[in-house]
């Protein structure tokens, strides 16, 4: 059994990161939960990606995803320390 994502969550910096596992099981899940990065449009926002541990193609979907909803609302994310894995994905 694979666990949930375990957290998206925005650091006092301003930066959001997410953690934990984010493929096709918690995909639904984290597609919701990122409305968090762009509720507001709050301008430019780095999503760090570096404590990601599973990915897979649904996690590259989810990635664009929230870019397109993101620009949407004015707000341009910013993807950085994406695991090797999805950047073999991209």
């Amino acid at each position: 059994m694979s666990e949930a994502l375990a957290a998206i969550e925005r650091l006092p910096d301003g930066r959001v990161r997410g953690a934990g596992e984010l493929g096709f099981e918690q995909a639904a899940q984290a597609l919701a939960r990122g409305s968090m990065l762009y509720e507001g449009g709050r301008g430019d926002v780095e999503v760090d990606l570096s404590g990601l541990r599973q990915v897979d193609s649904a996690t590259l979907a989810v990635l664009l995803a929230w870019a397109a909803r993101a620009a949407r609302a004015g707000v341009a994310l910013r993807f950085t320390g994406a695991p090797a894995g999805l950047l073999a994905l991209a």
